[in-house]
């Protein structure tokens, strides 16, 4: 008896704790901030980046870790930032910028499993965090309508140092991710930018995107632009007017023969600017 309430109470820590970490998860979406988009400085030059989880666009809430943080070197090799430091509601590095070039900075995730199931009389939905492997070790034995979730983060930005270039566009042929048709260091107030979506590897149509200028908070309304990826996974907007833009990508659908997850819900959170005609 004292074998099974512990049992019992075990799986209730485990549940609270993956619904803790997931309802944080999303509704905190992590970005990341450069102080500038392009380095024109002969020499090179030191930029530093913000990055935080906020609902808000470049509004620091939670202090994101960016300890993972990577830069993708214009010939493909990663780097790591310096001078990483941690604190209540934003963390921050640096790094400095000299190989000519266009390089990708990213802070991504670890891929999260959630599941989702059904328990008592009242067919009360709960979470456990536990993948397909694992999961029926945790689940109660009258469990149903279970299903597993991969959850998945990319954040991102780009910075180009004199001439743009195109080799860190490569993809990693994993999850949701974002190539940029209209190249970062060429997206300009008013006229229209592309950028395309893959999901492991393929291009994939559904794919939903918000994107908002900074300084909402002075502002009444969100002037969001929304838009949906079409079946060459290409979406199409005109940013109205100069300045630091967030975009928050989502894709939800479900996975054939994965051996952790049934469905998945990834994203891409770039960071990037649009300069003055």
């Amino acid at each position: 008896m004292k074998k099974n309430t512990f049992k019992a109470a075990s799986l209730a820590c485990v549940i609270v704790a993956g619904l803790a970490v997931s309802a944080s998860a999303n509704a905190h979406p992590r970005w990341i901030l450069p102080s500038h988009f392009t380095v024109s400085k002969e020499g090179g030059d030191w930029l530093t980046f913000d990055v935080t989880a906020s609902h808000g666009t470049f509004v620091f809430d939670k202090p994101a870790g960016a300890e993972t943080g990577e830069i993708i070197m214009p010939d493909g090799r990663v780097e790591r930032p310096t001078y990483v430091t941690r604190g209540k509601r934003r963390s921050v590095f640096d790094y400095h910028f000299v190989e000519e070039g266009t390089h990708k900075v990213r802070v991504n995730n670890v891929p999260s499993y959630y599941t989702q199931y059904k328990a008592g009389r009242r067919d009360t939905v709960k979470w456990v965090k536990a993948h397909k492997a694992e999961r029926d070790e945790v689940l109660p034995k009258k469990s149903r309508d279970v299903v597993t979730q991969l959850s998945f983060t990319r954040a991102e930005s780009y910075i180009t140092v004199g001439k743009p270039t195109k080799e860190a566009f490569k993809l990693e042929g994993k999850y949701l991710e974002m190539v940029p048709v209209t190249h970062p260091a060429d997206i300009v107030e008013g006229e229209d930018v592309q950028f395309q979506f893959y999901f492991n590897g393929k291009p994939q149509q559904g794919v939903t995107a918000e994107i908002t200028r900074e300084g909402t908070l002075y502002r009444n309304h969100q002037e969001q632009i929304d838009v949906v990826s079409d079946e060459n996974g290409m979406v199409t907007f005109t940013p109205n007017q100069a300045g630091r833009w967030l975009m928050k990508a989502n894709y939800k659908g479900d996975l054939v023969n994965n051996p952790l997850a049934d469905r998945a819900s990834v994203n891409v959170h770039l960071s990037f600017e649009a300069v003055l005609q």
